[in-house]
Order: C-alpha cells, then structure tokens, then sequence
C-alpha cells in the first residue's frame, strides 16, 4: 500500500459516516482534515526561528506554538464528536485567526510578515464550511473582529509594537514565514486540484457511477443470460418430465397390458381380482371367472405361421369384447387362454352358461386369412364365488380345475367348478404323483395271461399285461392309470419296463424247459413315435420270433407319420412280430392291412361275447376271421369267457384263443405253477 493510500485510508477512518454520503460535504471534511494534518508541519519553522532569535521567547513563542500545534488536537475532537463538525471548523478559523494576529502583534506589529497569513484563513474557511453567505459573514465577522483587536491592543500600548526582536533579525522570521505560507498555500493547492476539486471529484463520481452502471448492466445481461438459460432449463426439464411421464405411462400400461391383443394381462388380472376380493368381502357379491382356452390352436401356428396364429388371438380377444358387457374384466393369461372377470349379485349359473356358449358358439366360426379359412375352438372352464368366499388364487385355480376336465371329457363346451370335479382332479393329482414314485420304486409289474391253439388247445404263447403293485390299494388293473400316465406323458417309460421284464422272463421259462412260443407285449403309440426306440431294442437283446407287439388299430390311421412308419419296419427287421390289438374298434382299411403285413389280428371282446346270443355279431367275427384268412393273417380272439364261445370261434375257423374260459391273466409265479400243473397232467 502506498503512502497515498494510507493517507486516503487514514482520511477515510476520520471521515464521520454521516458526512460522506454528500459528495461537496465529504470535499470540505477532507479538506479539514488534511489541513489540520500538515499544517502544524508547514507552521513549525515559525515558532522555532523565533525560539531562536528572540533573545526573551517567553510567553509569547510558547503560545504561538501552542496555538499552531493545536491544529492536531482538532483530528481527535472530530472522531469524538462527529456530529460538531461546523463548530470544530469556526473554532479552527478562530484559532488560526488567533495564532496570525499574536505572532503579528509581538513580532513586527503592522509591518510584520505573519500578517500574510492572514491571507489563507478566508481561503480555509470556504474549503471548511463552502462559500455560502453565513460562511462568508462569519469569516469576515472574524476578520474585522480580529483586526479590531488587534487596533485596540496598539491603541492600548500607546501606539507602538513590543520590539522584543531586532528588525534586521526580522528578516529571517519573514523568510521563514513567507517559505511556510507559501509551501502551506502551494500544499493545499495541490491537494484541492488533484483530490479535492469539485469538478474532479464529480467526474470521479461520475466515473464511479458509470462503472456502477456498466457492472449493473453486465450484471443485468449476466442476469438475463442466466434467466433465459434458466428458462431454457425449465423448458427441457419440462419436457423431459412429460417424456418421463409419458414414457412411465407406457412401461406402466406395457407392465400390465398384452402387447398383441391389448388386453391386460396376468399381473393385471390379480391387481383386479384383489380388488374385487376386498369389495366382495364388504359388499356381499360375488364374481365369477370364465377361463377360455382354444382349441386347434396350435395346428394354426404349425400349419399357417404365427402370423396367422396372432391375428386369430387378435380376432377372438374382438370376440370376446363384443361379448361381453362394458363392466366384464377381459385378460390374456397364456397363450391362447383368455379370463373373463364378471361381476354377479348370486350363483346365476343360467346367464355365465350363455355367455359360454355364445363365445364357444362364435369362436368356432371360420376366418378368412389369405385365401383359407381358419378354424379354431374354445372350451370353457367357470368358478363362481361369493363375499368373503372370494379368494383370487382359489377362483383361479377352480376355473383352471375346470377347464381342464371340459379338455378331458369334451372340447368346445364349458363347465363349472364342483366339489366333485376338484375331487376328481386331486385324486388324479395323487394317482400321477404315485404313477411317478411308482416307477422309481419299480411297482409296475407284469402279468402273464397264456393264448391257446383253438384246435389242440396247446399253449402258443402269452400275453404281458402292466399291473401296478401299489402299496396301499394294492394291484391295481390299467384302467385305473393308464390314462393318467399317457397325460403325464410316461407310458413309453411303463411299455419299456413291462417288455425288458418280459424278455427276462421269457429266458427263465426257457432255462425251466417251459415250452412258450413268443410273449406278446403291448405298445403304445407315443413309444412308435420314440426316434430312440430302435437303439432301445438293440440294447434289450431280442431273439427273432420270441416277442410280439400289439399295436392299437388307431395307430395306423397316419400313414404319412414317417417315424412310426420307419419304426415298423425296423422292428419288423428286428423279428418282432406285429399284432393288431382290438381290432374292428378303429378304422384300419383293407390297404393299412396289406401295407403293414401283421402277424395276427385280435378281435376284440365286445364282439367275441354276444357271439352266442347275436347271429350278426357271429357273422362279424366270421367275416374277420375270413379277412384274416384270405390275407394270410392269423387271428386271435380275446375275452373268450366260456368253452361254448371256445367251441363257436373254433367252428368259425379261428387260430387262436385267450381268456378266462382257459386261463386268467397271472403274475409270473402263478403262470409258473400253471405250467408245471400243465406239464404234470400231460405226463399223467
């Protein structure tokens, strides 16, 4: 920091704050200040010259110091009392009036040269207090006022001055004097001009105010340029919030709706069956849910694409909303299962049938796509429940239930849930469950029933039938869970265990010298249909001639079915034997016959039976008989109850016999002793 600047700092700190706000106000302080600072330094030389000439200085050198130095004393009264600032300035001017007129009077009189200091004081009185008419009475007030005194006082001494200093000695106190009053003079001058000045101290004002301005004006842009980039901001994080928004709505509607028919989905589906749970449970009605499953669907998707798959499911979910009533619930739950939620005031069985049926009804109509006409079907499973009896997960679960026993009895009809459906499913449930820690535990076991010559009545070979050893309910018969084990898709597992314990089994009756010709074992159409079932067969180890298998007519409805086809063949090259089983149940032609090249046709029993009491049900199993013949083909009849029946398809010409007119279906020990009883009779 510069000496200036301390110097303007210092000037600043003695400044009172309430006479800066003015801008002439804070020029005349400053003024003041700055006066009362160097002046007592200008005036120094004068009383000390006079210290040293005057050969007796006292009191008069004292007091004209004391009055000089006396300037500085006004610094601190202006910090102790800024608000006295116009009396501190008169009491200034009276001070310095005083020290010019008592220098003057004791040092040269009239002709001394401190009167020319007289000169300054008019001059400091207007930097003090401005040169406004009381500050110019009073300046000239004390003017006279002093020079009257000082008259007064040169009246008083009879007109003549103390000579207390030689006039030639004078001389270097008027030097002295004239040197400081005009370094004073030249001082304040300077400062005036360059600090001071009105006019500079205008433009400096002038020049603080424009940069004021210019800092308001950037800070006004800067503002500016902030607010429309705030405004811009606001803009974006608006519209980011509508896309966010926007875009939340979308992930919000996709969560819970199905893309391809628009429909609301499964999440949905439980969001309303909760509330309808709740509301049901405070209001006493009730809902009910129609499950619609279609049928054929899939043979659309394999035969037409997918494309033709989804427009159908776009189609039918039209269909179902044109069915229904504007408050009806509508959901897409797999992939061609839809769920109708309705609400219902009782158990209106007669309405929820209708709807059913007209859906079913309009569902099945074709549909052009492409130049075909596509058809598909629907079943419909319905549960109904009422107040605090509505449970989402039950309802879905019992509309499910039934569902799936309209799929097993009937498609494309609809039924309702029951207590006695929900038995049946749930002891079907159980029997699956046994069927699989069946096979694992190995309680499937073969039973053997013996085929006879219907001529000699010699055993020409035998029968494996699957029995199933349960633990609880003992051995129980195929009609108790070969259906449920084709739906769980492990009857190709049943028909492989029955056949390798056949085939062990054939070997042991040969190592006990039993004469049995061939074993016949019953295959199902899903084992045909198993690219692995040749590899199989391999494994087992089969000698040619020894096994047969009975294949169900219906088999060979598929004559395109190139698998099954190739497995036929291959088993036949094997030197496994082919039977018809059941044979005249199904729709096998004469062409399938010639085709195939079966071993030996089994008539079924439902005609064997009435062909002692039925003269056409006779004359069916002789026209059989004589098919078979004519083509080469032996014939089996089975069920053959009694030895008149024996005796009636003997007569008819047929090769073979089996049931319990001769022998029941038995597990391998008691087919043992059944052969050794028969061995035995024939050596006796």
């Amino acid at each position: 920091m510069t000496l200036a600047n301390r110097l303007d700092a210092a000037i600043d700190w003695l400044t009172p704050a309430h006479l800066r706000k003015d801008v002439h106000t804070r020029k005349r302080v400053r003024m003041f200040l700055i006066s009362h600072m160097f002046g007592p330094i200008t005036g120094s030389p004068i009383p000390i010259s006079l210290w040293l000439i005057d050969p007796a200085p006292w009191p008069q050198v004292p007091v004209l110091a004391a009055s000089i130095f006396g300037f500085w004393l006004f610094l601190g009264l202006i910090k102790l009392f800024p608000h006295a600032y116009a009396v501190l300035a008169h009491l200034s001017i009276l001070n310095l009036n005083f020290a010019i007129l008592w220098g003057s009077y004791h040092y040269g009189g009239a002709s001394s040269p401190f009167l020319m200091w007289y000169v300054l004081m008019p001059m400091l009185a207007f930097f003090y207090m401005g040169a406004t008419v009381l500050s110019r009475i009073a300046v000239i007030t004390q003017l006279l006022a002093g020079l009257s005194l000082f008259l007064a006082a040169y009246v008083l001494s009879g007109e003549t001055f103390p000579d207390n200093v030689p006039l030639t000695n004078m001389v270097y106190a008027g030097m002295a004097s004239a040197f400081s009053a005009t370094v004073y003079a030249f001082f304040m001058a300077s400062y005036y001009a360059s600090a001071v000045d009105s006019r500079s101290e205008l433009i400096r004002e002038v020049a603080r105010h424009e940069r004021t301005l210019g800092e308001l004006t950037h800070a006004q842009a800067d503002m500016e340029r902030a607010n429309i980039a705030l405004e811009k901001a606001k803009n974006l994080a608006e519209a980011r919030n509508a896309e966010l928004e926007a875009t939340r709505a979308t992930l919000e509607f996709n969560a819970l709706h199905d893309a391809l028919t628009g429909l609301p989905n499964r999440r949905s589906l439980d969001l309303v069956l909760a509330h309808h749970a709740k509301r049901c449970a405070g209001d006493g009605v009730g809902i009910a849910l129609l499950h619609v499953d279609l049928d054929r669907f899939k043979q659309i998707n394999d035969t037409m694409g997918h494309v033709a798959g989804d427009e159908m499911l776009i189609h039918v979910a039209r269909l179902i909303r044109a069915a229904t009533r504007p408050d009806d619930f509508i959901a897409r739950v797999g992939g061609d299962e839809f769920i109708i939620v309705r609400q219902v005031s009782d158990d209106d069985t007669r309405h929820l049938s209708e709807l059913a049926n007209a859906l079913i009804e309009r569902i099945c109509q074709p549909v052009p796509y492409q130049g075909h006409l596509c058809r598909v079907g629907a079943s419909v499973g319905i549960a109904v429940a009422m107040g605090d009896e509505v449970d989402p997960k039950s309802l879905l679960v019992n509309s499910d239930i039934a569902l799936y026993r309209v799929k097993q009895r009937m498609k494309g009809t609809a039924e309702f849930f029951s207590e006695e459906i929900q038995r049946e499913i749930v002891d079907a449930k159980q029997t699956a469950d046994d069927i699989l820690r069946g096979i694992e535990q190995k309680e499937f076991i073969s039973y053997y029933q013996p085929q006879f010559c219907a001529r000699t009545h010699e055993i020409v070979g035998v029968e494996a039938l699957v029995r199933w050893k349960h633990p609880v309910r003992g051995v129980l018969a195929p009609t108790h869970f070969l259906g449920i084990a084709e739906d769980i898709n492990v009857l190709d597992v049943i028909d492989r265990l029955i056949l390798e314990s056949a085939t062990r089994h054939f070997d042991r009756w040969a190592d006990l010298g039993f004469v049995i010709p061939k074993v016949a074992v019953n295959v199902s159409a899903r084992r045909l249909n198993d690219r692995g079932l040749i590899e199989s067969l391999k494994a087992v180890g089969i000698r040619p001639g020894t096994v047969a298998f009975e294949l169900v007519e219906s088999v060979f409805l598929d004559e395109t079915d190139e698998t099954l086809s190739s497995n036929i063949e291959q088993i036949k090259a094997l030197g496994i034997e082919i039977e018809i089983d059941d044979f005249g149940t199904g729709h096998a032609s004469i062409v399938s016959l010639l085709r195939l090249s079966p071993q030996r046709l089994k008539i079924d029993r439902q005609f064997v039976a009435p062909i002692l009491v039925s003269p056409e049900k006779r004359h069916l199993v002789s026209s059989i008989i004589e098919m078979g013949k004519s083509l080469g083909i032996e014939v089996v009849a089975e069920g053959v109850e009694t030895m008149e029946q024996a005796l009636v398809l003997r007569e008819l010409g047929c090769d073979v016999l089996q049931g319990y007119a001769f022998a029941k279906p038995m597990p391998l020990d008691e087919l043992e002793d059944f052969l050794r009883d028969r061995q035995l009779r024939k050596a006796s």
